[in-house]
């Protein structure tokens, strides 16, 4: 499947063949191009870190992924059984991954005392992600949202905001309540002759009540998606 077929549809029937809850499409047009603006120096916001991978197979992906925080640490096998030690206490959870699904790329935050985990996963060779609330100290799960799209990028939080990106896809999580204030997931979708598609993004970046979604390098001439980061309105392309 190459990347510019691949739809939300295509995913749609992963996670279904997986037993996973779809998510409501939420579409959004672009724009027309404008001149592009140079990148504005990053506020403040909590970075999700990227955790250590552990493989102790000979085979080439990662077994587990490793990290600390708040004077714990987390041991997560690719399977999404896990454990956090703090001196000879353990306690144990789960992430309950789909059928068939495996942790390739791990990141982790802090949010009001509580864990977050943004993970990369893969179910039948499609790449994946979400982003789940744990409490602590139970490490029972809050909630679970997905991103419905493959090439999960970066995100970027700001408060209790967390922007998030894939291939043709950029929504806003609100880390509250795990739910999306808003979302755009048709973007690499063709709409006659312009906005021309988007496709996958840099980390976002925050601009006054903006935020800006960058293409990657790789596609020329690089663009940025400008939305409104309240209300989600896409204000243009540049």
């Amino acid at each position: 499947m190459s990347r510019r077929k691949f739809s939300a549809s295509a995913l749609g029937l992963a996670l279904a063949s997986a037993g996973a809850p779809a998510l409501p499409p939420c579409f959004g047009r672009a724009a027309p191009a404008q001149e592009a603006r140079p990148a504005p120096t990053p506020g403040p916001s909590k970075v999700f870190r990227e955790a250590r991978a552990v493989n102790d197979t000979a085979t080439p992906d990662p077994g587990a992924f490793e990290f600390e925080l708040g004077g714990f640490a987390y041991h997560v096998n690719a399977n999404g059984n896990g454990r956090r030690t703090k001196g000879r206490k353990v306690r144990g959870f789960n992430l309950r991954l789909d059928r068939g699904e495996s942790v390739n790329q791990l990141f982790y935050s802090e949010f009001e005392g509580d864990l977050l985990l943004l993970l990369h996963t893969t179910i039948a060779d499609i790449g994946l992600g979400f982003v789940t609330r744990l409490e602590q100290p139970s490490m029972r799960g809050l909630w679970r949202q997905r991103i419905p799209a493959r090439d999960v990028g970066n995100p970027l939080r700001a408060g209790w905001d967390l922007y998030v990106t894939g291939e043709g896809f950029v929504g806003m999580i609100d880390l509250r309540t795990g739910e999306y204030a808003w979302q755009h997931d048709d973007l690499e979708v063709e709409h006659g002759a312009e906005p021309k598609p988007l496709h996958t993004f840099d980390a976002p970046e925050l601009d006054g009540d903006a935020v800006l979604f960058r293409e990657r390098p790789v596609y020329n001439p690089r663009r940025t998606l400008v939305i409104e980061k309240k209300s989600g309105k896409i204000i243009r392309v540049e």
